[in-house]
């Protein structure tokens, strides 16, 4: 009686386990600004992101133990002197240096979550969707640059590649995480 007792708490813990979300493998973060009066398009990423997010049972648990950490510095568009102007001007303050980011809250009917997002010592939330693909969860949402209190980087940034933008840059800026699991 005791080895059956024994058999089923283990196997029960096991299958507990077997159930856990945890990440496997790195998070993709991808930003995308906006150009000319067309409203071009350019993305990019971040090559220093580091997150450590909980093993959990519960999916939203899951999701809300992330803590991720970006380095401006690493800014990425595959174009050197467009990353030169961004991180001289946008990100040039002191207090922009690293961005902070973490899942507030996660509604697993509607596939919404809120991300509180720290930038320039401000914090705001964004609402975002997500959509789970081939045990990714990726989501999408927009933030407001001048929310962080960036206006005059902004407006440095936007002075700086004028000639490029056609006279025309947003502040707005789409935002996309994608977070693999097992």
């Amino acid at each position: 009686m005791k080895k059956l007792l024994l058999s089923s708490i283990l196997a029960l813990g096991l299958s507990i386990n077997l159930s856990a979300y945890e990440i496997d493998g790195d998070l993709g973060v991808q930003w995308t600004g906006f150009k000319t009066a067309k409203k071009i398009p350019v993305s990019g990423t971040f090559k220093d992101i580091n997150i450590s997010i909980d093993k959990s049972e519960n999916f939203s648990e899951f999701l809300k133990s992330a803590k991720v950490s970006i380095k401006t510095a690493s800014f990425d568009s595959k174009n050197p002197g467009r990353d030169a102007s961004i991180t001289s001007t946008l990100f040039s303050l002191a207090t922009s240096q690293t961005i902070y980011g973490n899942i507030k809250s996660v509604d697993t009917k509607n596939k919404k979550l809120v991300l509180d997002i720290t930038m320039n010592e401000i914090t705001n939330e964004v609402l975002m969707s997500y959509d789970i693909k081939d045990s990714k969860i990726v989501a999408n949402g927009v933030i407001e640059i001048l929310d962080f209190a960036m206006k005059i980087p902004f407006l440095a940034f936007a002075k700086k590649c004028e000639v490029f933008h056609e006279n025309k840059s947003y502040s707005d800026v789409g935002i996309k995480f994608t977070l693999p699991y097992k």
